[in-house]
Parts: structure tokens; sequence; C-alpha cells
């Protein structure tokens, strides 16, 4: 294995998605106590990676509660400015349900055996991985209209509608 970063407690995981939509390209951001780390990856792993933060919350039983105004996180600290940055081969989350906290591991697409790898792992809270999946629903469903013949996202110019034998649709 090559390099493992070890962040630690994240005071910042999330979502992001930069572009036009059609053209977006999608990252996971954790911020270290002083390292940052940008995992780029497809949008079908951004989504997977939140459906599967929801369900291990759904398995331990956790009830979101917002935190009070005073509380609430503040804005974060974007444009992010990475150390660590990658296109996320792999991906998975843990769970440490005595001190609720979720843990996420993303490693580039290489072997994990090469010794040029690169892997990264972050901690968070419940209530963090709460917001994050909440953060990566929103950052999803941002992008392209589904067309509502056949469901396939439409640019603002239209697309090739199969259920129209590839008339334009707008």
């Amino acid at each position: 294995m090559g390099d493992v970063e070890d962040l630690g407690q994240l005071s910042l995981v999330a979502g992001e998605a930069i572009g036009q939509p059609g053209q977006r390209r999608f990252r996971l951001c954790m911020l270290g106590a002083d390292r940052a780390a940008a995992c780029w990856m497809e949008k079908e792993q951004l989504a997977a990676l939140g459906e599967a933060i929801e369900q291990a919350l759904r398995d331990q039983g956790f009830e979101y509660r917002p935190p009070a105004p005073d509380d609430a996180p503040t804005e974060p600290p974007f444009p992010l400015n990475p150390e660590i940055e990658f296109r996320t081969g792999r991906l998975s989350v843990g769970l440490d349900p005595d001190g609720q906290m979720l843990f996420v591991t993303a490693g580039d697409a290489g072997e994990p055996d090469d010794p040029e790898s690169v892997e990264v792992r972050g901690a968070f809270s419940y209530v963090q991985g709460h917001e994050l999946a909440e953060q990566i629903k929103e950052v999803v469903a941002a992008g392209r209209q589904p067309c509502p013949l056949c469901k396939a996202p439409m640019d603002p110019s239209g697309h090739m509608c199969v259920k129209r034998n590839g008339h334009q649709s707008h």
C-alpha cells in the first residue's frame, strides 16, 4: 500500500458538484485538523456514498436532531485547496456505534498493493453523516432534469429521445 493519510476527526465533510449540469464533476471534500483532501468521483459513487451513510444510520436507529442555532455549523471554507487530491476507485464506510462515529475511506483507482496508490480516511459524527447524506441528495438532484418520456437527462437544448424515435424533445 502506498500513502495512507488519516485525517482524523473531520471538521468538514461535504459533497460537491463543480460545473454546469451535464458537465459537472463530483467530489467528496474532507477537512481534518491540518490537511484537506478532495476525492473526485462519479455522480453514482457520490450518490451510493450518501445511501450507504443513510443505511448505516438507519441500522443504528439514529434520529437526527438539528443543532441549536448557536451550534449550527459555519459556512464551509470553500473553495477548498486540498493537499491530497485524486480520482476515487475504492470507497467504503464504517462505523463505531459506541462513539457514534462514521468513517469514510477513499482510495485512488490504482491497485491497493501498489506503493504509489493513495488512500485517505476521515471520521465524522452521526450528525455530520446525516447532514452529508442530505447534502449529497441535493447535489445529485441539482443536475439535468429527466425527460418525461424516457427519463434520460436532458440538456438545456433538449435531447434525442428514444421514445420519440430519435426526434428532438424539449
